[in-house]
């Protein structure tokens, strides 16, 4: 949904993503996918369903997959499979894939797309707060911009439960930097997408993920990138691309960050990674 500049405050801390509020939230982000599920198959249509693994992407995006390597022979989870893009990948790159979603529509598409890329995908309409899978059952979990729509007190913990030790936590998503420039970002006259339970992940909720699972990894992009919303600067996308890689490791200045690469792995049975 479009959000207003008046209501872009309450997804810093969005209430329905604290403890205690999982079925409401699962409730609305269903319904709001549901939506979108229908939204795109009108706009897009089925073909946009078909994975081009050629097509080139932005930094971030190459910087998730070439985290993930070598997933050949995994059992891997994509939480908030959506349009089934990272599924299809993942399952083209064969991984043993099961893919889940609050949005029984956007199952559907998963499904739909699986068959229209030829991979096999176990998809279930699950919640990630309580997925019913076994212990120590997954050699990775991924997703891409899923983990910030989650109520990660209850999730977080399930995801270690069901991911084997030794396993990796792979995900890209959207990040907070400072209070005062999201503040500021709401001055802004450019349109904020976000669903009713989302809202991007702030440097306490990254730090609760560390230390849940014990080691965590963070690689951060996006400074001036979103500069190329606006179509008259996207000529100059080469460019912006090199800025970000410089500005980003600078102390200060990668606060400014509004997307991140996040690695999360499992502590096996010997306290070693």
């Amino acid at each position: 949904m479009i959000v207003h500049e008046k209501d872009i405050g309450i997804f810093f801390d969005n209430p329905l993503k604290a403890k205690g509020f999982e079925d409401e939230h699962d409730i609305a982000e269903a319904a709001h996918f549901d939506a979108e599920a229908e939204r795109f198959l009108a706009e897009e249509g089925e073909k946009a369903l078909i994975v081009d693994i050629h097509e080139k992407m932005p930094p971030r995006h190459r910087a998730f997959w070439r985290e993930l390597g070598d997933a050949s022979g995994l059992r891997a989870l994509d939480i908030g499979c959506g349009y089934g893009y990272s599924a299809c990948r993942l399952a083209s790159m064969g991984a043993e894939v099961v893919a889940i979603d609050v949005s029984p529509k956007m199952c559907d598409l998963t499904r739909r797309a699986s068959e229209l890329n030829n991979v096999k995908i176990d998809v279930r309409n699950l919640s990630a707060v309580d997925t019913g899978f076994p212990d120590d059952y997954f050699d990775l979990v991924v997703g891409q911009v899923s983990l910030h729509h989650l109520p990660l007190a209850t999730a977080g913990p399930e995801i270690l439960r069901i991911l084997k030790p030794g396993g990796r936590v792979v995900f890209l998503e959207p990040v907070h930097g400072y209070r005062w420039s999201f503040k500021l970002r709401s001055k802004l006259p450019v349109a904020c997408y976000e669903s009713p339970g989302g809202g991007a992940l702030r440097k306490d909720e990254l730090q609760f993920l560390g230390e849940l699972f014990g080691k965590i990894e963070v690689r951060y992009f996006r400074i001036l990138e979103r500069l190329l919303r606006f179509r008259i600067l996207r000529w100059a996308s080469p460019i912006i691309y090199a800025a970000d890689k410089v500005l980003v490791v600078i102390p200060g200045i990668k606060g400014f960050a509004s997307a991140a690469v996040i690695v999360l792995t499992k502590e096996d049975k010997k306290g070693e990674f």
